[in-house]
């Protein structure tokens, strides 16, 4: 038996060219999470810096990732609109008026300057045909701020 072992060490042996194995590199370090700063990863940098540079019209849904040092420009189609936080002490809004983007389209661009960290801030845009503020809204859309 010992034999039979001998022979498949001197086979694994010859197999790895006789040279002894090496240790394993070590695994480069995480870089240390800031515990409760809030501070955004790289992922989180990426789609920061997407959402900065992008001035296509903002679709329902969206998710800013963003910090309180920023504003940020939510992009909507020219007209009336109504924005409305849920918490207006997490986000509020800073300006709104319609732009005319580099493409020649017009935008109704709303400025949000996010107030508190580590909260999702939802915002409801309401469109009305006109400058009935009781009127139905024709649109609605919902923007989510993730306050890093």
């Amino acid at each position: 038996m010992r034999t039979i072992l001998l022979a498949y060490a001197m086979l694994a042996l010859a197999a790895c060219g006789g040279e002894p194995a090496k240790p394993a590199e070590p695994a480069a370090e995480a870089p240390a999470a800031d515990a409760g700063s809030g501070a955004m990863d790289a992922a989180m940098q990426a789609a920061d810096a997407a959402d900065d540079a992008n001035t296509a019209e903002t679709p329902d849904g969206y998710m800013f990732h963003t910090d309180t040092t920023k504003v940020e420009a939510v992009h909507l189609p020219a007209g009336a609109w109504t924005v409305t936080p849920l918490d207006a002490s997490q986000i509020e809004v800073v300006s709104a008026a319609d732009e005319t983007m580099a493409d020649g389209t017009v935008h109704h661009v709303v400025k949000m300057k996010p107030l508190v960290r580590d909260v999702i801030a939802k915002v409801t845009f309401e469109r009305r045909e006109g400058t009935d503020a009781a009127a139905a809204p024709v649109e609605t859309r919902t923007i989510n701020f993730m306050i890093h």
